[in-house]
């Protein structure tokens, strides 16, 4: 999706829901790293803290794109007046 087509609004939503999905990935690693659940040496632990660090970072580029996008939307904005 191009972002440049979201208004200002949608864009404060998505960057609000991307930071809610941070949080939450951050809140279970850290579920997973303190031990509970699976032993800390388990093989499927490993790649699920693997996997929601790759996430993590595929969010926070998105999260860039989207401050970016907003950014430049509001420039725009002043720029009318």
């Amino acid at each position: 999706m191009r972002y440049s087509q979201l208004t200002g609004e949608q864009l404060l939503q998505a960057l609000s829901e991307s930071y809610s999905v941070v949080a939450a990935i951050t809140k279970y690693q850290g579920f997973l790293a303190g031990g509970a659940g699976l032993p800390k040496n388990d093989t499927a632990r490993i790649e699920l803290m693997t996997a929601n660090t790759k996430m993590i970072e595929k969010i926070r580029t998105e999260i860039r794109v989207l401050e970016h996008e907003l950014d430049r939307q509001e420039n725009v904005e002043k720029s009318r007046f």
